[in-house]
């Protein structure tokens, strides 16, 4: 599945005379004059049996072709949250090729009911940055999610993947926006349909209906909304649809308790999975896979095509931002990432990049070399990418909360082979302990294809993989002639953690697994290409040293390799930044969940 980078354009705000919201664009309004909320409840909630279909059920997912200003989720989330009888759990997923930003959201929803205005407000509150894919919001203790598809529905409806109960067909009417109403996006809405799926529309055109029929709707004529003569109401055929399949009854069984693993365990526990780590490093503490590690930075990157490990790198910093939102200020802190360009060509490179993709500036800036300077409080080379939402991320500390968890059980043991046992799995480990399970999670790095040795014809990537030691450290501030703030990156990087001490790194090395002074030599070398040093002889406070498995396509590797086998390795130099997004492929694959990745992403992580 190829992709074509298409970059994101706003909606701009506008309203009619009579105070409607409106739209320049497609020269539509965005909902009728009687009332947004009126219209929610009659054409999408009763057109599609809501809210009695969603009662006593475990979940049930809604899929909306157009967003607009929120109005159809925010009427759905407050029937949902008003019903006794409601559903464990809701799921809305809406497309938007031309959303608001925050700001103009607010003003766009400024004259909300009240009894919608609580909602709104949180909406507002978790609203995304402006850029292209898959954005998951999370209310009512995860219990209701949003997820986000910014981009072009023809090719977002391709890309996304769930199991809808119901559908709401939104969107400006078919004479000004004919691609929102194709047979080609309908017969996408019907790959990710549920059994018995329903969907309703305001919108009774002719083309409309035959479309939908084509696709595999049954359709109906009802009595309009408002003065509407018709409204339209359609069923899923018997024989199209898909089941959900059931969540895990057994703990999840994970090997590796590195932050691959770790992050597995806590977004399943989010979820109400039990799960159970194996590690022998658990002997020295939860955190031991990093024990002495000071920090590690979570920089994204970007490429003029917008290319997977971009996709991801983007993506998954902003999964663990919503992810590991409770950690923010203890483990996990924002502080900004300044990427120094090597030479004036590669600067400028950089800069037509930036301009090229048009991401929303408080995402990623150009900055020349006196403003990078000015922001990084001390004198560089050259210009530099600026992310306002760079993050580092305190490893040892990171991987105790998140495992920290009532859900979650930790084993000190290494596990020593893997079989398959009549739809289920069984785990040995080295005290010749078996566990019995369906769902196994391999997430130890490098060491992956000496427990599953089964998989090599299947799985080339998982088997061609590298594994570089690499040394990072801990300086005083008095070694860096400036007082630098927050990431300074480019062949090496310096955090300031905490304003009381750098850490600064790191080595690439196929033979280094331990700590040495000529591997000190080399961080002290890249630091002083990077910023001004005072004192290049100076010794660290403490030196680290780690393993990464990196693939030649330094992509990850995180997928389900045979039914019930899940590989979640290959991370290199990009654990902390991928791990929560990787965490979720899995946990949303077990519970039915509503993807966060993109179909064709997901691809570029496979085995092969």
């Amino acid at each position: 599945m190829t992709r074509a980078f298409q970059p994101l354009i706003p909606a701009t705000p506008t309203f009619t005379d009579s105070g409607l919201a409106y739209s320049d664009q497609y020269e539509d309004v965005y909902h009728a004059a009687s009332g947004a909320m009126e219209q929610a409840q009659y054409v999408f909630l009763q057109g599609n049996g809501l809210p009695e279909r969603w009662q006593g059920r475990d979940q049930f997912t809604i899929v909306e072709t157009g967003f607009g200003l929120g109005n159809n989720f925010l009427t759905t989330w407050h029937a949902w949250k008003t019903d006794s009888q409601r559903s464990r759990r809701l799921h809305f997923v809406s497309f938007e090729a031309h959303p608001f930003s925050a700001v103009h959201l607010i003003q766009m929803l400024q004259n909300t009911p009240a009894e919608l205005r609580d909602l709104a407000d949180q909406l507002i509150a978790q609203w995304p940055l402006l850029l292209p894919g898959i954005h998951r919001l999370e209310f009512e203790q995860s219990a209701v999610t949003l997820t986000l598809f910014f981009g072009d529905i023809a090719q977002a409806t391709k890309r996304m993947d769930c199991k809808a109960d119901a559908f709401y067909l939104d969107g400006f009417a078919p004479r000004v926006n004919p691609a929102m109403w194709s047979k080609e996006v309908f017969g996408q809405l019907v790959r990710m349909a549920a059994v018995n799926a329903t969907a309703a529309t305001w919108c009774s055109a002719a083309q409309v209906r035959k479309n939908l029929q084509d696709s595999g709707f049954v359709v109906e004529r009802h009595p309009g909304f408002a003065g509407k003569r018709h409204m339209t109401r359609a069923w899923l055929r018997p024989h199209l649809g898909h089941d959900y399949a059931p969540r895990p009854s057994k703990p999840v069984l994970i090997i590796g308790g590195g932050i691959a693993g770790a992050a597995t365990a806590y977004a399943l526990a989010q979820r109400g999975v039990a799960s159970v780590v194996f590690d022998p490093v658990f002997s020295r503490g939860l955190g031991a896979a990093h024990q002495g590690h000071a920090a590690v930075a979570l920089t994204p990157l970007i490429t003029s095509d917008d290319a997977p490990r971009a996709r991801l790198s983007r993506a998954g910093l902003w999964r663990a931002k919503q992810r590991w939102h409770a950690f923010i200020g203890s483990s996990l802190h924002f502080c900004g990432s300044l990427v120094v360009q090597s030479t004036e060509e590669e600067a400028k490179t950089a800069q037509k990049t930036v301009e090229g993709l048009g991401f929303a500036s408080d995402w990623v800036q150009y900055k020349d070399k006196h403003s990078a300077s000015r922001l990084a409080q001390t004198e560089l080379r050259q210009g530099a990418l600026f992310f306002l939402n760079g993050a580092y991320a305190c490893p040892e500390l990171l991987l105790q909360q998140l495992l920290d968890h009532p859900l979650i059980t930790t084993v000190a043991q290494s596990v020593v082979a893997i079989h398959a046992a009549e739809n289920q799995w069984q785990l040995v480990t080295d005290d010749k302990i078996t566990w019995d399970t369906t769902q196994v999670v391999v997430a130890n790095a490098g060491a992956a294809p000496t427990i599953i040795p089964e998989l090599a014809p299947l799985a080339p990537r998982l088997f061609d993989m590298d594994i570089l030691g690499g040394q990072s450290e801990v300086i005083d501030k008095q070694v860096l002639t400036d007082s630098v703030q927050g990431i300074v990156a480019g062949n090496g990087y310096v955090i300031n953690v905490m304003n009381t001490h750098y850490a600064v790194g790191s080595t690439y090395s196929l033979t280094d697994r331990d700590v040495s002074l000529p591997a000190h030599q080399d961080i002290m070398n890249k630091l002083a290409e990077l910023v001004p040093v005072a004192d290049s002889l100076a010794q660290p406070q403490s030196m680290w040293v780690g393993q990464r498995a990196a693939v030649k396509d330094h992509l990850p590797m995180v997928c389900q390799a045979k039914p019930g086998l899940w590989i979640n390795v290959g991370y290199g130099s990009y654990g902390f930044s991928w791990a929560a997004l990787a965490a979720d492929v899995i946990s949303t694959n077990l519970c039915a969940e509503p993807a966060v990745v993109e179909r064709d992403l997901l691809q570029s992580i496979y085995l092969r």
